[in-house]
C-alpha cells in the first residue's frame, strides 16, 4: 500500500465522521434499548471498515494485483492503523453529536 492510499483512507474516514449527526438522529429516533454512544461508535467503524476496504480491494483490482491472505492482511492493517489513529476524534464527534 502507498501514501497515497492512507490519504484516501483518512478522506474516506472524515466522511464517515462526518455522518455521525445523522447516526445518532437514527439511534435516538429509534428508541433502542442501547447504549447509543456504543452503537454510533460500530456504525462509523462499519461503515469505515465497508468504505475502505471497497477502495482497496478496487486499487488492487484496477492494478491487476491479486487479492491473496497476504494482501488482506496489508489492507486491514492500513484501515485498521488509519481508524486507530482519529478513535479521539470519533469519540470526541460522537459526544458532541449527542449533547447537540
Amino acid at each position: 500500500m502507498e501514501s497515497e492510499d492512507k490519504k484516501e483512507l483518512e478522506t474516506l474516514l472524515n466522511v464517515v465522521i462526518n455522518q455521525i449527526p445523522s447516526y445518532t438522529n437514527m439511534v435516538n429516533s429509534a428508541h433502542w434499548d442501547v447504549n447509543s454512544n456504543d452503537c454510533i461508535f460500530g456504525m462509523v467503524y462499519h461503515s469505515f471498515v465497508a468504505k475502505s476496504t471497497g477502495y482497496l480491494e478496487n486499487k488492487l483490482i484496477d492494478t491487476e494485483q491479486t487479492i491473496n491472505a497476504e494482501s488482506t492482511f496489508e489492507m486491514m492493517n492500513l484501515v485498521t492503523e488509519v481508524f486507530n489513529e482519529r478513535l479521539v476524534d470519533i469519540k470526541k464527534a460522537i459526544i458532541f453529536a449527542s449533547n447537540s
